[in-house]
C-alpha cells in the first residue's frame, strides 16, 4: 500500500471533508474520487454523508450493522441554519439538438455568486431512445458519456435527482443503468432511483418524482413534491403538499426554458414557509415571478429531536459559514398552506430596489 494510499485511510478515519483531503494531499477533486473507487475496489467500505454547503465526506464502515443499513439520501445541516436555498431544474435532454448547456453552466454561475450549493434535477438526464426532435446523439451510452463529461463542476454544489422514463429507456434498450454509472464516475451526481427520490433534510422531506410509464408518485409525508416531465412550471397546493412542476431547462416543449430558487425556512426542523422564484439565464438575470407559501398547519408535525443535527455535531464538521444563515423569527405568523402573490407594483419594487 502506497504511502498516499495509507495517509487517505487514515485523514478518513479522522473525518476530513473531501474538499480538506484534497487540499492536504494536494490533489484534485477527480483524483481523489479515482482513489476512492480504487480502495473500495479493494474492499474497503465507505458511506457518503453529504452537507448542506456542498461538502461531501466519506465514513468508513467498521460493522455489520453499518454495512446492512439502508443508505438514505440526508443533506446534513448546521445547528443554526434555519434558512436552506437551492436550485431545482428538470429534463435536460443531453444528447438532443435542443439541448441548452450554455444555460445549464449559467445556472451554476448563479448557484456560485449566490451561496447556493444544492442542485435538484427532476429527470430525463438524457434524451434516451425515444425523442421529440432531432437528436444530436443516438446512442445511449454516448449521451451518458457526454451528461458524466459535460454537466458542470464545482466543488462547492452537489447536484441530487431522479431518473426519468428517458433515463429509463436506456436501461430497458442496453441495460445502461444511469444512476450506477453516475455513482462510477462523479460523485458530485447523487441520483436516488427511477421515478421517486426523497431527499432528507433535517426533521422534514423533498421528493423529486418524474413520470415512469407504470409508475407512480409517493405520497409519504413530503411537504413538497418537485415535479419533472411536463417541460412547464405549474404550481398546485393540494392537502398538505406542495406540487411544483419544474420547468425543462432545455429547448424542448420549452419556448422559454427556466429554473427554479427555493428558499426553504424552517422552524424546529420542519418547513415552514417556502419560496419560489422562477429564473431566466439569458444575457442578464431574469427573475420571471416569484411566490410564497406556509407549509405548517394541518401537518400534524411533533416538534422535538433533530435528526440531521445531532449527526452533524457526531461528525464534528464545523465547515459552515454561520454568519450566512439568518436566525428566523420565533413570532412566525399564519402557518396556513396559503399562497401569497406579489402584486405587480411590488414585484418592481423588489426587483429595482425601491
Amino acid at each position: 500500500m502506497s504511502d498516499q494510499t495509507t495517509q487517505l485511510i487514515q485523514l478518513l478515519k479522522e473525518k476530513k471533508t473531501c474538499n480538506e483531503i484534497c487540499s492536504i494531499l494536494n490533489i484534485s477533486n477527480k483524483q481523489l474520487f479515482n482513489n476512492l473507487t480504487n480502495l473500495k475496489n479493494k474492499g474497503f467500505l465507505l458511506k457518503q454523508k453529504y452537507y448542506s454547503n456542498g461538502v461531501i465526506s466519506y465514513k468508513p464502515i467498521f460493522s455489520i450493522k453499518e454495512l446492512n443499513e439502508k443508505q438514505q439520501l440526508n443533506i446534513i445541516t448546521s445547528h443554526k441554519e434555519t434558512e436552506f436555498r437551492c436550485l431545482a431544474i428538470s429534463d435536460l435532454h443531453f444528447g438532443s439538438s435542443l439541448e441548452r448547456l450554455d444555460l445549464l453552466d449559467k445556472a451554476f454561475d448563479y448557484c456560485i455568486n449566490n451561496g447556493i450549493h444544492i442542485i435538484f434535477c427532476c429527470g430525463d438526464l438524457i434524451d434516451g431512445t425515444f425523442s421529440k426532435t432531432q437528436q444530436n446523439i443516438e446512442d445511449t451510452f454516448l449521451q451518458i458519456e457526454h451528461f458524466i463529461k459535460d454537466y458542470p463542476f464545482d466543488k462547492n454544489i452537489l447536484t441530487f435527482g431522479v431518473a426519468g422514463d428517458h433515463d429509463k429507456s436506456a436501461l430497458q434498450s442496453s441495460a445502461q443503468n444511469i444512476i450506477e454509472i453516475a455513482k462510477s464516475y462523479r460523485q458530485d451526481i447523487i441520483i436516488g432511483g427511477f421515478n421517486n427520490t426523497i431527499i432528507n433534510i433535517k426533521n422534514d422531506n423533498i421528493l423529486l418524482y418524474h413520470h415512469i410509464l407504470g409508475g407512480k408518485v409517493l405520497l409519504p409525508t413530503a411537504p413538497i413534491v418537485l415535479h419533472g416531465h411536463s417541460h412547464k412550471y405549474l404550481i398546485n397546493a393540494h392537502n398538505k403538499t406542495l406540487h411544483v412542476n419544474v420547468p425543462s431547462l432545455s429547448d424542448i416543449n420549452a419556448s422559454f426554458p427556466t429554473a427554479v430558487e427555493i428558499n426553504l425556512n424552517f422552524i424546529k426542523g420542519y418547513i415552514s414557509t417556502v419560496y419560489l422564484k422562477q429564473i431566466f439565464f439569458g444575457e442578464k438575470i431574469y427573475l420571471l415571478s416569484e411566490a410564497q407559501y406556509n407549509l405548517l398547519k394541518n401537518r400534524n408535525v411533533t416538534f422535538g429531536y433533530i435528526n440531521n443535527e445531532e449527526e452533524l455535531r457526531k461528525e464534528n464538521l464545523i465547515n459552515y459559514n454561520e454568519t450566512t444563515y439568518q436566525e428566523q423569527s420565533q413570532t412566525e405568523q399564519s402557518y396556513t398552506l396559503q399562497k401569497k402573490r406579489l402584486s405587480q407594483i411590488e414585484k418592481f419594487n423588489r426587483r429595482y430596489g425601491l
